[in-house]
This record gives C-alpha cells, sequence and structure tokens, in this order.
C-alpha cells in the first residue's frame, strides 16, 4: 500500500499542489477578510487538491506516447510501468466527478462552474502540441484556482481575484519557459511547441524575466483592488527580490557549440513553491494584522 501510494505521489507530482494553493488560500482570507469558515475553507482545499489530481494525472495520460521518448521523462511512472494507463484513467474520472460533487458543498455559482473549470485545467495537455503560448495555458489552468476560491467564499464575482488570476499565469509562464528550455532539442525533433522552439533561447529568458516583472504588477494590483495598506508592498519587494534572485542562479549558460548550453537548477521548483507560500504569509499578515485592513 505504501509502495501504491508513492506512485500515486509521483504520478500527480503532490508536492507541486503549493505553487497555486497559497493563492487560492491568499484569495479566500481577502474574500472572508481573514476570517473564513471552516467548512468553507475544508471545501476548498479538497476542491483543489481534486482538481489538481485530476490535471496531473490526464497530463501524464496525454503525454504517455512523448514521455516514453524523451530521455528526460522516460521514467516517469506510466512509461516506466509503474502503473497502467486503466489505473490513470480511474483517478482522472474518481477525482474529475469528486471534484464536481465537492463544489456543490460550496454555493450553486462554485457548482455551475465546476465543469468549465476541469475543461480549463484538463485542455492544456493539449496545448504544446499546437500553439508555443502553451505556457500561457499553465498559467490559466492553476490562475482559476484564486478566482474558484474567491466564489467559494461569496458565491459571486469580483474584480479582485482576477488580479491574483493573472499573476498565477504570469509565475507560472515565466517559470515553465525555464523548464521546458530543458527539452528544446527534443521539441524540436518531435514537432511540439514551446516558447523557446518558436523564438529561441536569448528571447525566451527575456519572456520569463517580462512575465515575472508583470507578476508583480498584478500583485499590486490585487493589493489596490483589495485596498490593502503599505506593508503588503513591502512584502511584494521581497517577492521581487526573489524571483531576481532566482534568475540570477536558478539557470546557468555554458559555452557550446554554436550557442550556450543551458542548465536548470533542480532546486528552482523548489524555490518556486516557496515563492508562492511566501506571497500567502504576505496576504496573512495584511488581513490578520494590520489595523488599516
Amino acid at each position: 500500500m505504501l509502495e501504491k501510494l508513492k506512485t500515486f505521489s509521483s504520478l500527480v507530482v503532490l508536492p507541486h499542489s503549493v505553487f497555486a494553493l497559497p493563492f487560492a488560500l491568499a484569495s479566500l482570507l481577502t474574500a472572508t477578510h481573514g476570517r473564513p469558515s471552516p467548512r468553507v475553507l475544508f471545501w476548498v482545499i479538497v476542491c483543489m487538491v481534486l482538481a489538481r489530481t485530476t490535471a496531473m494525472a490526464y497530463n501524464r495520460l496525454a503525454d504517455a506516447d512523448i514521455d516514453a521518448k524523451n530521455p528526460r521523462t522516460k521514467n516517469r511512472d506510466i512509461p516506466a510501468g509503474r502503473i497502467k494507463v486503466w489505473q490513470v484513467r480511474v483517478i482522472v474520472w474518481v477525482c474529475g466527478l469528486s471534484f464536481v460533487l465537492a463544489t456543490t458543498q460550496l454555493n450553486w455559482l462554485a457548482a455551475k462552474l465546476s465543469i468549465p473549470a476541469l475543461v480549463i485545467v484538463l485542455f492544456y495537455s493539449h496545448t504544446k502540441r499546437f500553439t508555443w503560448t502553451s505556457h500561457l495555458f499553465l498559467g490559466l489552468a492553476l490562475g482559476v484556482a484564486p478566482v474558484g476560491a474567491w466564489i467559494a467564499a461569496t458565491g459571486a464575482f469580483a474584480p479582485e481575484p482576477f488580479w491574483l488570476m493573472m499573476a498565477v499565469i504570469c509565475f507560472l509562464a515565466g517559470f515553465d519557459i525555464l523548464y521546458a528550455t530543458q527539452d528544446e532539442a527534443f521539441d524540436k525533433k518531435e514537432g511540439l511547441q514551446s516558447w523557446v522552439v518558436r523564438w529561441g533561447l536569448p528571447n525566451s529568458l527575456k519572456a520569463s524575466r517580462f512575465f515575472h516583472a508583470c507578476m508583480l504588477g498584478f500583485l499590486t494590483g490585487f493589493g489596490v483592488q483589495a485596498g490593502f495598506p503599505p506593508a503588503y508592498y513591502w512584502g511584494i519587494g521581497i517577492i521581487g527580490a526573489v524571483l531576481l534572485y532566482q534568475h540570477k542562479n536558478a539557470y546557468r549558460l555554458e559555452p557550446g557549440e554554436g550557442r550556450p548550453r543551458f542548465t536548470l537548477s533542480p532546486s528552482m521548483m523548489k524555490m518556486n513553491g516557496w515563492i508562492s507560500i511566501l506571497y500567502f504569509g504576505v496576504v496573512g499578515v495584511t488581513v490578520w494584522f494590520s489595523k488599516g485592513f
């Protein structure tokens, strides 16, 4: 049983849930002025885990043939035979249907939007086959989480969570462009699309920095829209410093034949997780302890 749980965690990359969950919880805290009901908090977390599990399992299923050819991914669970295709399909259906049912525990609008939300998070898995903007679709797949959390708490749309959605889109696109750069040669060979395949390495590095700068702008806009006090923007400044450090240290360009060779640090994903947690901490401190909010 322990071995099966390890395989399941590996399949859906469970630790990477930290990328979107803190932003969803930051949205929930803001919508409820720091006092979400235990019931809503519980069901938001359940919905987040179920939606992401569905999306990751489906992504591994959709990419199984590609992963089997790529030297970097050929040891993933499906190509390596540690889990069968039919078992992954069961995970997708069970978690997807459970997500829809879980949204009914929140409010009618959350339930009504559950199917469109699933379509968005599943659609990403096909985008690299036809568009170099696939990184933005990945960002959108995770960016809907803050909007969903806001709707879960209030039962209505509002402008505030869309600022967070745009921030998450830029955050994910910024580091996914770097991540995809590792597979540039393979993607070109297989006819797959990515930013680096379309625009080359130097422009991809510039685009990554641009998206992360835009992320900071959208986080600032969220604070303005929510009426946060000045302390919040100091926190955004700290996040900006961490992002700058990441772009200075997360990858290396080494001399190669014809063009520099790109090497990505294994710690980049972990650093991105800490950035998400840091932002949740900034919002938590702002909402809970600031007299101005």
